[in-house]
C-alpha cells in the first residue's frame, strides 16, 4: 500500500514557485494544449518533456487516474445564471429557508404564505447541499478556442517576445533586440 497522505508543508521545505504560479486561484490541476507545446521550439519542447518524464517518475509508486475529461469553459458568477443554467449546474434556490407551502393553498393564500416566509437574502444550494453565494463561480462549457493537434500536424506560430518591430516568432531576428 502507497502512503499518498497529503500534509502541509513550508514554504521553504520544497520551495513555493508552483503555488505561487497558479496565484490565488483553487485549481487542482494545469491543463496544457497539445498543439501549442508541440508548437514550440524543439529546445523547448525538449525541456518539457524532460520536467514531464521527471514529474512521472517521481510519482510512479502513487495510482494514478486511467484518464480525466477536460472541457473548455468560461468562469461564471452563479447570479448571472438563468434559472435553466442554475437548475443545469445543481444550483437550486431556497427563498423559504428549507419550508415549503401548505397544500391546498389559493392563489391568494400561497402569496401570503410566500411574504410571511421569504428570506429577503434567499440562499442556494448545490445539490450536495452546500450553500453557496450569487458571487461564487461555476464553469459553463464553451468550444475550445485552439484547435486540435491533428496526429502532430497543427502548427501556430508561437510569439515568444513581443515588440512593435517584428511578428515575435524570433527574439534573434529582431531589429529592435
Amino acid at each position: 500500500m502507497t502512503d499518498t497522505t497529503a500534509r502541509p508543508v513550508t514554504d521553504t521545505e520544497f520551495g513555493d514557485q508552483i503555488h505561487a504560479w497558479f496565484s490565488l486561484s483553487y485549481c487542482n490541476y494545469l491543463v496544457l494544449h497539445r498543439s501549442l507545446m508541440q508548437s514550440m521550439p524543439a529546445d523547448w519542447q525538449e525541456r518539457m518533456v524532460g520536467c514531464l518524464n521527471e514529474l512521472r517518475d517521481a510519482y510512479a509508486h502513487i495510482e494514478q487516474p486511467e484518464g480525466f475529461k477536460v472541457e473548455a469553459a468560461v468562469s461564471r458568477d452563479i447570479s448571472e445564471l438563468t434559472d435553466a443554467e442554475q437548475a443545469a449546474h445543481g444550483v437550486v434556490e431556497d427563498w423559504y429557508r428549507g419550508e415549503t407551502p401548505p397544500a391546498g393553498l389559493s392563489e391568494e393564500g400561497l402569496h401570503e404564505w410566500q411574504a410571511a416566509h421569504e428570506d429577503p437574502d434567499g440562499a442556494r444550494y448545490f445539490r450536495d447541499g452546500s450553500e453557496v453565494s450569487g458571487d461564487d463561480q461555476v464553469l459553463i462549457p464553451v468550444p475550445d478556442p485552439v484547435p486540435h493537434y491533428q496526429r502532430g500536424r497543427t502548427y501556430i506560430k508561437p510569439r515568444l517576445h513581443s515588440c512593435d518591430n517584428c511578428d515575435g516568432a524570433d527574439p534573434a531576428t529582431c531589429p529592435a533586440a
